[in-house]
């Protein structure tokens, strides 16, 4: 998966803007000041032999200064675990994340290099499994993270949660279509580690629901059979389902349980950061708003799968 291109300027779109700033005005300030600096260095080594390495250190610096053209943060004076860059704990779940060589696609992912984008930041890309995201932000080796990471109290006692980005919701996926958390009884059922509905469906399913550290091992289990149901979310199911087709597989929301909080309470994704960076997490806040208000949000929301409104404004909540 790759990130989108778009070659038209639009002066109101926060993103369009920054680039502008940092990418086309240097350059032609670069090329002006090159230009003057080499001409400068020709003229003065016709006219005399004497101090060749003051004029090439003159024309150096004239340079180097108009290669370093400033691009202004919208939060100066960023704590980030180094200096200049976005350090981001990525792992594979699209289409909310994916690691597309040095950079990363998905629908978060593609929000984020906008939030850097903003905060004239490059993003590193910091790559492990699902499990080890949470602790990279805990200990201070990373920033943040993406992957449909909900807003839950037991997170917000280790990390600092942002305010929402996307609007997830339980669904399950069958050849058989089980539509409900009661259809589940009897089946054997297979969910991605991570998820806040799994504790409760183990209280109902037993040993009846395996967990799997990746989608791809997940979906390859409903493929061959070994599993009758999965539990995921829709746009994640559709991502699953293009790289593991499953004949005759249908999505079904179920309707609201007591017995999972996730069906009477939909999860809300969010960039954690870490306790002791309360600055960071208000510059993804207010990013975030900035992005949505712009229109940007949505149209990367329609691009990975998900409806404009997964993306809206919305009270944020503790599952």
């Amino acid at each position: 998966m790759s990130e989108a291109t778009n070659t038209g300027f639009n002066r109101n779109n926060p993103i369009d803007k920054q680039r502008n700033e940092r990418k086309h005005m240097p350059k032609h300030a670069s090329r002006l000041v090159l230009l003057l600096a080499v001409s400068s260095l020709v003229l003065t080594g016709c006219a005399t032999e004497a101090a060749p390495e003051a004029t090439t250190e003159a024309a150096a610096t004239a340079t180097e200064e108009a290669t370093t053209e400033e691009c202004v943060p919208a939060h100066p004076g960023l704590t980030t675990v180094e200096a200049g860059l976005l350090t981001v704990a990525a792992y594979e779940y699209p289409p909310f994340s994916a690691i597309d060589g040095e950079s990363l696609s998905g629908a978060e992912g593609e929000i984020l290099h906008a939030i850097a984008e903003l905060e004239c930041l490059d993003v590193m890309v910091q790559p492990g499994t699902g499990a080890a995201m949470i602790p990279a932000i805990e200990s201070g080796r990373a920033d943040t993270t993406l992957g449909s990471w909900y807003r839950t109290a037991a997170r917000a006692e280790i990390v600092l949660l942002s305010n929402p980005v996307i609007i997830d919701q339980l669904t399950l996926i069958s050849v058989s279509g089980v539509d409900s958390v009661e259809g589940l009884i009897g089946n054997k059922v297979g969910s991605t580690l991570g998820f806040l509905w799994n504790e409760d469906l183990e209280n109902i399913l037993g040993d009846d629901l395996s967990l799997y550290e990746t989608t791809q091992a997940l979906y390859a289990d409903l493929a061959s059979g070994r599993i009758s149901v999965v539990v995921d979310t829709f746009p994640s199911g559709q991502a699953a389902l293009k790289n593991t087709p499953v004949e005759g597989a249908v999505f079904n929301v179920p309707a609201p349980d007591e017995r999972v909080v996730s069906t009477t309470k939909p999860g809300q994704t969010n960039f954690p950061v870490n306790l002791n960076n309360p600055g960071l997490q208000e510059a993804i806040n207010d990013n975030l708003d900035t992005l949505r208000e712009s229109g940007v949000l949505g149209e990367i929301a329609e691009k990975w799968g998900f409806s404009p409104t997964a993306v809206a404004e919305t009270v944020p909540n503790l599952l």
